[in-house]
Formats: C-alpha cells, structure tokens, sequence
C-alpha cells in the first residue's frame, strides 16, 4: 500500500467513495489492474483506512486513485454536519470544515472513519461515488450525495455491478439526476469492459479539463497494454498448438500385433500426458498475459480448466461441446481416431534382415526415410488427430475470452465459467460449435507443423530423429502465422460481444 501523504504530488487524484460493500476496492483494483489492491470480501466494512494506488506509465504517474472507508452512517454523519450550524446563511463546506475539527472527527468508534473518507475527498480533484447498482435508492444515498456536494468536488456516480441480472442502471441514473447529477457511468469491476473505463475517465476528463492530456496518457496506456496482453496470449496458444500438431511419439520396437497394440497404448498415454501438461502450462501464461498472478492466477485457470469440462481435452465431452463429435459415436472413434493418429507399421520388406542392406539409403532420403526405417523396425509413430488439436485450438482461444472480459476484482468463477461456455457452445442441431468455425488459415497454419516433430517439445524421443525442439525459423514463422489468426478469430467474437460473463466482488 502507497501512503495517502507520499502522493500529494501526484496532479490527477480520484478518491473513490460512497457507502461500505458497494464495490469501491473492487473499483480500484480493475482500474489499477492490481488484484493484490486493497481486500475484496463479500464481508461489508473491508476497508478501515484511506490508501492509495498509482497509474503509471513510463513518463511516470498519470493519476492517484485514493480507496477510502465506507460511509457507514451517512444519516448521522449529516446530522452531526448540520448541528454545527450557527448562522443560517453558512454554506456546506463551511460545516463540513467545522465538523472535521470535532472530537467526533477524531473517534474511529464514532465518525471517525466517515471523517477519514471526507479527508480524503477534500485531498482528490474528482470523487468517484460508488453506487451497488443491485440495490435500491435509498434515503441513505441522498445523505451520502449531499455529504459529497459539501466538499465541492465534482462527483461521478459509477454504477458497479452492472452485469448482474438484478441491477437496474436506468432506476439510479434517474435518482442521480434528480441530485444534479448527470455524467453517471455505468463500470462493471468484475467483468472487464473496456467501453465503460472509457466513458468514465471520459466523464473525468469533462469535469476536469486541466487534466485533459493524463486521461489521455492513461487511456493509452491501457490501450497498449490490452494489446500487449492479447498479442502475448495469442503467442502462447499458438506455441501450444505447433507443440502438440507437430509432436510426435515413437513407439517401443515390436515384431507382433499384440506388442505393437501394447506399444501404441503407453504411446499414446506418453503423448495425451504430456499434451494435458502443455495445455495447463500455457492456460497459466495466457493468465500471466493479463496481470492474474500467484495465487489468483491458480484460482482462476482452475475456473477455466472446470468451465472447459475438466483439465482433460481428451473426452466426449471436449469434441462434443466443440461440435466435432456426434453424440452416439463409439468411444473408440475417440480414442483410435479422433484424438489419435497411428501410422501403421509392419512393412518388412521381406523380413528385418533387410535393414541392413537399406538402412543408409533411407536414412540418406532424410525425414521420410527415417518413418520408414523405424516402421521396419517394428516402430510406429503416434500422433494427435486433426480433432484433437482442433479441440485445443478452441479451448485456447476461449481461455483468452475468458481472461479479456474477466475484471481483476471478481472472486467468483461465474464469470470465467459464462464465457467459456459461451464460447465452446454448440450452434444449433447442426453442432456447428466454435471449432468448425476456425477458418482455413487456422488450419492450415496449424498443419503446416504435421510431421514436424523437431518443432515439438512433446515428441519422443526429442526431435524424433529431425532436429532438436523449436529449432529453426520455420517454427517461429509457423507460431507467428497461427498467433495473427487466433488473434483475428478472438477479436472478431469480442466484437460481437459474446464470451462476456459475470461475477461478484465486494470490498
């Protein structure tokens, strides 16, 4: 935590106010993109002292946001406020001065938090009133505006929780202009959205044109750093798909069909272990991407990897909920066809003491060459099907969904489980689902690492006799390809506004 007396410097200062459990720490941390801001409880009362966080950028501190105590007892702060009146024609401030200089202004057990949170307004250039958009207007709330009007700072009411069923922005913004005022925003703190940050730092740039160049610098900042994030996270699901479509896994060297079903089985465990591992690893980077971190990135990508059906891609269920699996095929579609392909070995030539004689020039045709040297050799390649990876693909892509519309103030998994499922939902009796609408160029750039199993971490053994993991410009050229296309397929169904969910914060 920053000290409220270390930032007097700062030029732009918010101080977040209004009643306790509206939401104003779960409003500081989405707008400081700091999950480990302040304590988010469902229990009211959270914040029992004035504290301060910066926006930064790289010319240093664009604004102070200031996270204050609640207004517990609005009805007697006011009256306290009033009784100090001696002169009919005293105006508020005047009132509000005199009631800060009072014992009790200085009494935790009386007003004194109510007084710290004035303190704090009257040290802010614009007060952001918090308001629970799930509750009623109450008589509590016209005490707490006129409280706020005595410091004679401008007020934004910002409307919070507004993704939740139950709210009613149009109720509050009809009872905030009969108060005189009108540049009411609504700003969800749970679930990310990037429109309502931006109406409320423009509200602030209206009511504070002298700070017209740091709302600018601010919206910049965070404007580069969503593109940072999705760039970043699309990286990582396009590292993950090249992973798992180019590995491939070697099986032990058989003579017999049942030493090879034998062989095929543990390859197979080898390869989906691993490939279950990979996916969880990149699920936890494409987190990282997006500021979840610690703690709060385990809890969140365990949401994700539940919302997607469980940590397993490998099921029905996966290819079922992508629309590439028909309910009623046979498991062992699933299992034999769909998730795994199989190079069948078992060319002899007429029997392995041929390998001798043919070995130098198969090893000399290069990739090809060494396939067919290892399937005389009772060796077989195992693989991922095409659905497989497909799958992958989707899971991926509504991980970062999942992430974009998450805010860093939500402590349910609500709203990580709605965009999944929004995401992986199938279309219709036709189970036109999310992956068969991935486009050719996904496709394609994701076969384009078929066969490659130099490009794969997860091949065994390492490089499967081509070149070592990740090694050459192909590869890179490959993740870059499929990196802009999965980049393209997220943004265009942020557009059309579905993958957004909801959540509950309090603080």
């Amino acid at each position: 935590m920053t000290s409220v007396a270390s930032q007097s410097g700062a030029a732009l200062r918010l101080a977040v106010v209004g009643h306790a459990n509206t939401g104003k720490t779960s409003l500081l941390q989405t707008l400081l993109r700091r999950r480990d801001f302040g304590v988010v409880s469902p229990r009211g009362g959270t914040t029992r002292v004035v504290d301060a966080g910066d926006v930064r950028d790289a010319s240093g501190v664009i604004a102070t946001i200031l996270d204050t105590p609640g207004l517990e007892d609005s009805l007697r702060l006011r009256d306290a406020i009033d009784a100090g009146r001696t002169d009919r024609h005293e105006d508020p401030r005047t009132l509000l001065d005199r009631f800060l200089e009072s014992p009790a202004a200085r009494d935790d057990d009386d007003l004194g938090l109510e007084a710290a949170s004035i303190r704090a307004a009257l040290d802010a250039t614009i007060l952001l009133y918090a308001i629970d958009a799930r509750e009623d207007p109450k008589p509590r709330h016209l005490d707490e505006l006129a409280v706020l009007a005595a410091t004679a700072r401008p007020v934004v009411p910002v409307l919070n929780f507004t993704a939740r069923p139950d709210a009613d922005a149009g109720r509050w913004r009809d009872a905030c202009a009969r108060q005189g005022l009108h540049a009411t925003v609504s700003f969800d703190a749970v679930v990310y959205d990037d429109a309502g940050e931006r109406r409320l730092l423009e509200a602030v740039r209206t009511l504070a044109p002298a700070h017209d160049a740091a709302i600018t610098r601010w919206l910049d900042l965070r404007a580069r750093e969503r593109g940072v994030a999705v760039a970043t996270a699309c990286e990582v699901a396009a590292d993950l798909l090249v992973d798992a479509a180019a590995a491939i896994v070697v099986t032990a060297t058989a003579t017999d069909d049942a030493g090879r079903r034998a062989a095929f089985s543990a390859a197979s465990e080898t390869l989906l272990s691993a490939v279950r591992r990979r996916e969880a690893d990149a699920r936890d980077d494409i987190a990282a991407a997006f500021g979840f971190s610690g703690d709060d990135a385990r809890a969140t990508t365990l949401e994700v990897a539940e919302a997607l059906g469980g940590v397993d891609f490998a099921s029905p269920e996966s290819l079922e909920r992508a629309g590439l699996w028909a309910a009623g095929a046979g498991a062992g579609l699933v299992a034999a066809g769909a998730m795994i392909d199989l190079a069948v070995g078992g060319m002899s030539l007429g029997g392995f003491t041929a390998l001798g004689a043919v070995g130098a020039a198969l090893g000399a045709a290069g990739a090809s060459g060494r396939k067919v040297l290892r399937r005389l050799r009772g060796q077989d390649e195992v693989r991922l099907g095409d659905a497989a990876v497909e799958v992958l693909a989707v899971r991926a892509m509504a991980t970062i969904r999942a992430f974009l519309s998450r805010g860093h103030a939500a402590i349910e998994p609500v709203s990580i489980e709605s965009a999944v499922a929004s995401a992986l939902e199938v279309a219709g009796e036709g189970g036109r689902g999310e992956a068969e609408r991935i486009d050719a160029e996904v496709r394609g750039a994701i076969r384009a690492a078929r066969g490659r199993g130099g490009w794969s971490s997860l091949s065994v053994p390492a490089g499967s006799g081509v070149v070592g993991p990740g090694v050459g410009p192909g590869r890179a050229e490959a993740v870059a390809t499929l990196a802009a296309r999965v980049a393209t397929r997220v943004a265009t169904r942020v557009r059309t506004g579905t993958g957004a969910g909801a959540g509950k914060a309090r603080g």
